[in-house]
């Protein structure tokens, strides 16, 4: 196989983590200023604003059979997530919490397990170093720090160890874009980004705006010879990159899909979209299209992946380490310099649909 460049984009919550990280972040906050709102009172106000859009909205889901028309869906959540994040900040959750209180708590829920990373997402961040990738996340929640929290313990606890012939990751050294809680008198939630855009929106809230943010990494045009893109999420708010990438792939845990999973399932079946087991995708099926032919032909032709683990994707045939003459149980070392990967992480579990745990800090 010819060496080529792989940018890697991926959702956080519920994609790079096994569950969503929302009512932890919320609860750093509550803890702080327990006369504020809980978590149940405000995901319930986001379930009400949700279902009266959901109420209003035309053409309802079982008339929505194209690509173009989901998006249309998903971009008029806008407005719902706009007044989930104000009804948040006059509630003052936030009033008095630092940054370093947003660390900091991140490290002590992946240290009580109240955060798990979804299984090989270490092994494959030290092979994006091995082959002098770049690695960055861009998150569509709170918080950059909170982020950089889950990913500083968990991979001091559970990633790399000496001797074992890798480099070791700084998570400190990683790029995140992320909105951020500000906190201070007001309780402030700036919807910006922490490494700021070329595109100069106001921040990512939907469907479009983390299309715009991929668009900036790996420009407009996922086939205009800046690598191959491969996108790597959970839930319908991730659909836009999961066509836009050259390789969309959708995480699934085993058993009875629920939440988003369920949703994005639904949605795929719906518009008539093949999603396909990773495992059995072929070495010439990393294809290249943009995400305008993918929107003029309503996706038509496109198959989309899913994978239960990073390790799946790590031993299929986008990164089978057997390719380069290595065990597949083996970390690449001979070749891995002819291949350069850029890892980047989306993060977006914006509710697109009303659940029990809703996405009210949005």
């Amino acid at each position: 196989m010819p060496p080529h460049t792989i940018h890697l984009l991926l959702d956080f919550d519920s994609t790079l983590t096994t569950t969503s990280t929302l009512p932890l972040i919320y609860n750093v906050g509550h803890r702080l200023n327990p006369s504020s709102p809980p978590w149940r009172s405000v995901s319930q106000a986001y379930g009400n604003d949700y279902n009266a859009h959901l109420s209003s909205y035309t053409p309802v889901s079982t008339h929505r059979k194209t690509l173009q028309a989901e998006l249309e869906w998903l971009q008029s959540l806008r407005e719902v997530e706009q007044r989930s994040t104000e009804r948040v900040r006059a509630a003052g959750v936030f009033c008095g919490v630092t940054q370093e209180d947003m660390f900091n708590a991140a490290q002590n829920a992946v240290k009580e397990r109240e955060v798990v990373m979804r299984r090989g997402w270490e092994r494959l961040m030290e092979k994006v170093v091995m082959g002098t990738g770049k690695v960055a996340v861009v998150s569509v929640g709170w918080s950059g720090n909170f982020i950089r929290g889950c990913l500083q313990m968990a991979y001091d606890q559970f990633g790399w160890s000496e001797g074992e012939g890798v480099s070791k990751l700084e998570i400190g050294d990683i790029d995140v874009f992320a909105n951020e809680v500000v906190g201070g008198e007001e309780g402030k939630m700036d919807r910006h980004l922490e490494k700021r855009s070329r595109q100069g929106g106001d921040g990512i809230w939907t469907v479009r705006d983390k299309m715009l943010v991929m668009e900036e990494i790996v420009g407009t045009s996922p086939s205009s010879g800046q690598g191959k893109v491969v996108y790597v999420g959970d839930s319908p708010t991730d659909l836009a990159c999961l066509f836009g990438a050259d390789v969309g792939i959708c995480i699934r845990d085993d058993g009875r899909l629920a939440g988003e999973q369920a949703a994005l399932q639904d949605t795929l079946k719906r518009i008539g979209i093949e999603c396909r087991y990773i495992g059995e995708m072929g070495p010439n099926e990393l294809r290249g299209r943009s995400m305008e032919s993918s929107i003029e032909t309503q996706g038509e032709g496109a198959v989309l992946w899913w994978a239960r683990d990073f390790d799946e994707i790590y031993k299929s045939a986008l990164f089978r380490a057997a390719e380069y003459g290595q065990k597949d149980d083996a970390y690449m070392s001979a070749h891995i310099q002819s291949t350069a990967v850029n890892f980047v992480v989306v993060s977006d579990d914006q509710v697109s649909r009303a659940i029990d745990v809703g996405s009210p800090m949005r």
